[in-house]
């Protein structure tokens, strides 16, 4: 578990040992979608099954928006794709965030709305890249700025011991919004970023920053008890959910998550998100997660 201190800490510009094309433990890669489903009343279905009907047409319409969304992301370099697109087949892989039901408009048809995630993988046709080997001239092609929304986190090392320092690092391949927070073995999740010294969340792309980093007046030392920790960033290309926190007395300016992992997951993934061309509104949205161990 990391202990969190209140103190004036010195900062390194220089990019850490682990470079960036450190992979992440696990990544999630979708896109969130708000779109309107409507299904005819008819003489040979009850109303609950033109509902029912209604919600699969939002569905079916997300995942067709999801697969227009994602095409359209996809890098091409030298006429060459450089990594092929794993997608959701059928909208029972499509999550429904939030719904509302309009009920029966002009006696004619049943209007439903929803916020659905549509989720899809990404498989690079290069090589893997083992981080500790990587050379300067191997470069990960998802930080390609043409590529769809991906953020490294990671931090110098992967197992800590007593009063050790922690340092954790991200960079995106596009500007992003992003909350960035660390599960501690106890179940409590604490706010790195923002936090009480950088309280924006939009972060510039190419740029790595660090945490803590310039400006901020913490620390995060290893003390017990131990375990795991897991450091996860939530990012996208729209302005993400609000998440509500609490301040960590004496910490320096970080703050507690104020529900459970869960809850704040589906919170974030409220984006504000704005209409396409084809009427839908649609952002681009990327988790990742990276472990370490205390003792």
């Amino acid at each position: 578990m990391v202990a969190l201190t209140a103190v004036c800490v010195s900062h390194s510009r220089a990019i850490p040992a682990r470079s960036t094309q450190a992979a992440p433990d696990e990544e999630k890669r979708s896109s969130i979608h708000e779109v309107d489903g409507f299904a005819q009343l008819s003489e040979n279905e009850t109303l609950a099954q033109t509902r029912a009907n209604a919600f699969a047409s939002a569905k079916r319409q997300a995942l067709e928006a999801a697969r227009t969304f994602v095409r359209s992301k996809t890098a091409v370099k030298d006429f060459q794709v450089e990594y092929d697109v794993v997608q959701a087949a059928s909208e029972g892989e499509v999550a429904v965030l939030e719904q509302k039901d309009f009920g029966v408009e002009n006696n004619s048809r049943y209007h439903v709305w929803v916020r659905a995630e549509v989720t899809y993988t990404l498989r690079s046709r290069r090589p893997a890249v083992v981080a500790s080997t990587a050379g300067p001239e191997e470069t990960d092609v998802l930080l390609d700025s043409d590529s769809p929304l991906t953020v490294r986190v990671w931090t110098e090392k992967k197992s800590y011991q007593t009063a050790e320092l922690v340092k954790v690092f991200i960079v995106g391949n596009k500007d992003f919004n992003a909350r960035l927070v660390d599960i501690q073995p106890d179940g409590t999740i604490l706010q790195l970023l923002p936090n009480d010294h950088r309280r924006d969340s939009r972060f510039k792309a190419g740029r790595v920053y660090e945490i803590p980093g310039e400006g901020d007046g913490f620390k995060l030392e290893v003390n017990p008890p131990y375990g795991e920790d897991r450091i996860e960033v939530f990012a996208s290309d729209a302005t993400i959910g609000v998440v509500g926190t609490e301040p960590v007395v004496g910490s320096g300016g970080l703050r507690r998550v104020s529900s459970t992992a869960e809850e704040m997951s589906k919170s974030i993934r409220g984006l504000r998100i704005a209409p396409t061309t084809a009427g839908s509104a649609a952002g681009e949205f990327y988790e990742a997660s990276w472990s370490y161990r205390t003792a």
